[in-house]
């Protein structure tokens, strides 16, 4: 809390002569009462004695030169900043209330039209004062007549920063913060370190007596197949105890998707509501949840709505599958995925290995063998030094035409690989630290399938790939699996929407019980720390992993320990479903969340602007500097507006914006990037979906709390209305950056001066009077 200035005090300001007229002063008391005692000391004599005495020891004292020194604020010297709120929401009227707050904060600030507060004019009497209005932003205002209350939001936070630098330096005596505390953006704690005394005036006192307000709209999406949108919408009711309430669920058309009724028990709830929707395409698309009640009328009906952004993104999403034989898991791995039309499965599947090179008797100069002749001449599948490799669902003849990529341009174009049944030495050094890339630092996914020859059974120990996996490998073991190893979820294993195949526990349960077991398990040491094991088989009577997962870098990385996942359909064909669905979302987990060459970010920039972000990675994945990069924006049925962005001063690689949406509406913003001959990089698009109204009435009842929180961390105090008369007059009592000491001498008075000489007269006219003169 802020202190006062410290009290005046008096202080001796004589000099050496001074200080020895004093002395002689107090000499001349003592041969006084040495010459009183000298005629013997009378009761009558008392009195003249005490007098004189008096009046030597006041000259003394003023010989001294005593003076009432004190502090005071310099007059003009210091600022006050009054901040008044300028926002919507103060239009509301509270139960009973005979006027808005937005009435009642202006006769707090003029006592007539064009007349300023008595309080205000007594601030200005000792400080310079500044008027402001708070709302999107600060911004200085002549007058407070110039208050409309029409602010869409009320950024406290923003504009405390704003005073934080507009006054930094300079000397500010107070803040004056009149509002009801709601604010729209979030208050800094280490900006108020930075700020002068505040005191916040606490405008309102309750919430309205009636009122139905959305106060949080949050949409989640998941892995698992179709991916349906979990959207929450948590609400307060506020009068509605045992009244009907709805909640609707709108698309972008304004079409009822779904709608849910229910009466709250209380006249003061907070409920929270769940919608569970699939959407039938990708792309940005805009949900609206709506909250109404037909009982009676509300404080505002602009809390009622929010809308919500869903962005599907939208494929190709590639996944490169790399297997060393031909084997059972890609056919089913293909197979599952032809349903889902955003992935594209690569495949390159060696059907023979590397095999010494052999002089075959054929034709002078030809090493080739002899039974290739007359096939494609380009074709080196004939020469026996090389493995033989078939590449399938390629994108055209170079794509994999020289084996496993070897450069980042070629791997990071694949958003997740599979590996399966693959001997450490299929790869070069060099490849093994591109795929480290590939996950680290691209931001791309690594599964391992149990394949013959994965994990400790292909080599993998100390080597890159090794490194990344979620399980220490160990050596080879010569021990075989159980011939019926049944799959269990773990704990962490429920958690994840991406390894359930069933919306309910038991279904789940009945699921799990009725899978074929497997025969393939690749034994591991151990867990790596800050792996995380989703499923896990019983063998010989011991829990082995069978499924476990972790964050390598951006990316993430797998590893399924089972050798024979395409046995759970291929033995029971009822299966086969829940196995295809099972590999689509194992699929759709190792590509979520992969990032792309350009991606876009959009962000509140302060008073409705809008700021978009750009980041734009070369084929390496490394900041991209040079390229050139047009936002489009599309509100409403509005035409699109393009804009070019510019590089950030900040960031490598990063383009920004910043754009004002036209009207209130949904918001579609688009960005393409070309590179320095125009050639394309990549598009990225999301919505902007604005709150506005609905986060300016999130909350009606005074923000008490924070209010008391700002003037406890910047040494002010919190302030109700009808105490402003009071502050204003004691204001000038409390520190200020700029002082000046004040001096009245105590001698050069005529009380003094009266007194001494009053104290001489009385002790002549008492000694007169005894016959001692």
């Amino acid at each position: 809390m802020m202190t006062e200035l410290p009290t005046a005090t008096i202080v001796f300001t004589g000099g050496a002569w001074a200080w020895t007229g004093a002395g002689l002063a107090l000499l001349g008391g003592l041969l006084t009462i040495v010459g009183y005692r000298r005629r013997g000391l009378r009761h009558k004599a008392m009195f003249p004695l005490v007098l004189r005495l008096a009046a030597l020891g006041l000259l003394a004292v003023s010989l001294a030169e005593p003076a009432w020194v004190g502090e005071e604020v310099e007059p003009g010297a210091n600022i006050v900043a009054v901040v008044a709120d300028n926002s919507v929401g103060l239009q509301i009227k509270e139960g009973g209330a005979r006027q808005t707050r937005a009435e009642e904060l202006s006769a707090l600030l003029a006592t007539s039209p064009g007349e300023q507060a008595d309080w205000l004019a007594t601030i200005e009497e000792t400080f310079q004062l500044r008027r402001f209005a708070l709302d999107a932003r600060l911004r200085r205002v002549g007058g407070f007549d110039a208050l409309d209350y029409g602010g869409t939001s009320t950024a406290i936070g923003t504009s405390l920063k704003s005073i934080a630098r507009r006054f930094a330096g300079r000397p500010v005596a107070a803040v004056i913060l009149l509002t009801d505390g709601n604010t729209t953006d979030l208050v800094d704690q280490e900006t108020l370190k930075e700020l002068p005394p505040i005191f916040p005036v606490v405008i309102g006192k309750e919430a309205p007596e009636r009122d139905l307000g959305l106060t949080n709209a949050i949409v989640s999406q998941s892995s698992f197949e179709d991916a349906p949108l979990t959207i929450r919408a948590d609400f307060v009711a506020q009068g509605y105890g045992g009244k009907p309430v709805k909640v609707r669920l709108l698309d972008g058309a304004g079409k009822e998707i779904a709608a849910q009724e229910f009466s709250p028990e209380t006249d003061s709830e907070v409920q929270s509501v769940r919608f569970l929707h699939r959407p039938t395409k990708s792309g940005v698309q805009f949900y609206r949840i709506e909250v109404s009640s037909e009982e009676g009328e509300e404080a505002t009906d602009a809390n009622n709505s929010r809308l919500v952004t869903v962005n599907r993104g939208g494929g190709p999403f590639r996944v490169l599958y790399v297997s060393g034989r031909p084997n059972w898991e890609y056919k089913f791995l293909n197979r599952s995925l032809e349903e889902d039309t955003e992935v594209e499965l690569v495949g390159l599947i060696r059907v023979a290995r590397r095999e010494p090179k052999f002089q075959w008797r054929g034709r002078a100069g030809e090493n080739a063998n002899p039974l290739f002749r007359g096939f494609n001449p380009d074709d080196d599948s004939a020469d026996f030094d090389q493995p033989v490799l078939v590449r399938l669902n390629t994108r055209d003849d170079r794509e994999l035409s020289a084996g496993f990529p070897r450069e980042a341009k070629d791997l990071f174009e694949y958003h997740a690989i599979i590996f399966d049944d693959l001997e450490r030495s299929f790869f070069t050094i060099d490849q093994m630290d591109l795929i480290d890339q590939f996950v680290r630092r691209r931001g791309g996914s690594l599964l391992m399938l149990g394949g013959a020859e994965s994990f400790g059974h292909g080599s993998y120990q100390k080597t890159p790939i090794g490194k990344m996996l979620p399980v220490y490998l160990g050596g080879p073991s010569d021990k075989a699996p159980g011939k019926s190893l049944k799959l269990n979820l773990t704990r962490d294993g429920w958690l994840e929407p991406w390894i359930r195949l069933r919306e309910t526990e038991k279904e789940e349960e009945d699921r799990v019980a009725a899978m074929s077991p497997f025969m393939t398990l690749n034994r591991v040491t151990a867990i790596k720390p800050g792996a995380t094991v989703l499923a896990q088989v019983e063998d010989g009577g011991i829990k082995r992993p069978a499924l476990a997962v972790q964050r390598f870098g951006e990316g993430r990385v797998g590893a399924m320990m089972l050798g024979d996942f395409w046995r759970w359909g291929f033995r029971v064909p009822e299966n086969r479903p829940d196995m295809e669905k099972a590999w689509r979302q194992i699929v759709r987990w190792l590509i979520a969340d992969v990032p792309k060459r350009v991606a876009l970010e959009l962000v509140a920039s302060g008073d409705g602007a809008v700021r978009a972000k750009v980041n734009v990675g070369n084929e390496s994945y490394e900041p991209m500097a040079d390229a050139r990069v047009v936002i489009s924006v599309k509100s409403g049925e509005a035409e699109p507006i393009e804009l070019a962005a510019t590089p950030s001063d900040t960031e490598a690689g990063a383009f920004e914006v910043t754009f004002v949406p036209e009207g209130p509406g949904p918001t579609v913003v688009s960005a393409k990037a070309v590179d320095a001959s125009d050639r394309k990089i990549g598009e990225a698009e999301d919505g902007w979906a604005p709150n506005g109204a609905a986060d300016e009435f999130k909350r009606l009842a005074p923000n008490r709390a924070l209010l008391e929180s700002i003037a406890a961390a910047t040494g002010g105090e919190l302030l109700e209305a009808r105490d402003l008369e009071s502050f204003a007059e004691r204001l000038p009592s409390m520190e200020a950056p700029e002082t000046r000491t004040w001096s009245r001498s105590l001698w050069h008075t005529p009380p003094v001066f009266l007194l001494v000489l009053g104290c001489f007269a009385g002790e002549w006219i008492l000694r007169r009077r005894s016959g001692m003169a």
